[in-house]
């Protein structure tokens, strides 16, 4: 009866784990959405900071019903106001989306669209590394390659469309800076998702990043309503919905099944993944060379996917004893 339990528990782990990756991957691909939309709009003649705004208010009435759909599914777990988690989750806000989001519209203006893939795609480089200097996690070999063989893949990918840079520093190290502080958001939703539920989590760091950008739009002046026609509200709304509120849910819910390690390296499939979509929707072609970067991409994210047994058994936290054994059986037997 014990080794049945268990087998069932391990499955269900592995179970999650699969639908972490799979979660983790569409809001990649979902957020890459987000450089064909913006440029898009940006033809249209509206400013960064409009865009944003408009793209943050079009997300707002989603987090609104996730908290309303929290409140009304789980009545008597109410997150106390105020108490350090809270006061986390609000800095998350302003780091995670308020912060990065504006140093990245700021920097895709200013630089091409290839650049800014390369450059904003080096923040699951910064999260292991974070992760390694705050929290002393073991940075694994597979991490390593998988990590190396992707970011080669999207240098690959960017070089012949990025070409010399036609942009200003400035804008390189405003995307690099909105990497960076991304990864500070991703490695604090891992802490938080362990404690909090991750569709409360998620809801109310986006809240309190959509409030600062409209606050701070409008106290420097830079909120340009006038700038905003038929075709701009809709890529906005596009943008709130499908490149904002989907993509943020599904992160936050696959970093509480596999980690923000293995979620940052899974991300790098959005360079890739806005290279399609540029075919598809503004009419650009995939070269060779693209095809290639492409493949790297994709061998690294499965390279990652894959998991040795032992990492699926250092998620079970069984203790030393007849269950640990069980346990490592049961993995064995589930891992085929």
């Amino acid at each position: 009866m014990a080794e049945k339990e268990v087998i069932s528990s391990s499955a269900s782990i592995l179970k999650k784990q699969h639908i972490g990756i799979v979660f983790v991957i569409i809001s990649a691909i979902c957020f890459a959405m987000k450089g064909i939309l913006a440029k898009l709009a940006y033809r249209e003649g509206v400013g960064p900071d409009t865009l944003l705004t408009l793209r943050m208010i079009s997300a707002l009435p989603v987090y609104l019903f996730g908290i309303f759909w929290f409140a009304r599914k789980t009545p008597g777990e109410k997150p106390a106001l105020w108490s350090r988690d809270f006061l986390w989750i609000l800095l998350l806000g302003l780091l995670g989306f308020d912060i990065s989001s504006v140093l990245d519209f700021d920097g895709l203006a200013l630089i091409s669209a290839g650049e800014e893939r390369l450059v904003l795609f080096l923040y699951p480089t910064f999260v292991i590394f974070l992760a390694w200097i705050f929290t002393r996690r073991k940075i694994g070999s597979r991490e390593i390659y998988a990590s190396g063989l992707a970011y080669g893949g999207i240098v690959i990918v960017t070089h012949q469309t990025s070409g010399p840079s036609h942009g200003s520093m400035t804008g390189i190290l405003l995307v690099l800076g909105s990497g960076l502080f991304y990864a500070i958001y991703l490695l604090g939703v891992e802490d938080l998702v362990k404690r909090v539920n991750p569709l409360w989590l998620t809801s109310v760091v986006m809240i309190t990043a959509t409030l600062a950008i409209m606050i701070q739009s409008m106290a420097i002046g830079s909120l340009h309503v006038d700038k905003i026609n038929g075709k701009v509200l809709e890529l906005g709304i596009l943008m709130g919905i499908f490149s904002t509120a989907v993509p943020t849910f599904l992160m936050s819910q696959g970093i509480a099944y596999i980690g923000a390690s293995r979620a940052a390296i899974l991300s790098f499939l959005g360079p890739v993944a806005t290279l399609f979509l540029a075919m598809m929707f503004l009419g650009e072609k995939v070269s060779v060379q693209e095809a290639l970067g492409s493949v790297m991409v994709f061998a690294g994210v499965i390279l990652i996917s894959l998991k040795k047994r032992s990492a699926s058994q250092e998620k079970m936290d069984f203790p030393d004893g007849p269950e640990k054994g069980l346990a490592e059986e049961a993995i064995q037997k589930t891992m085929g």
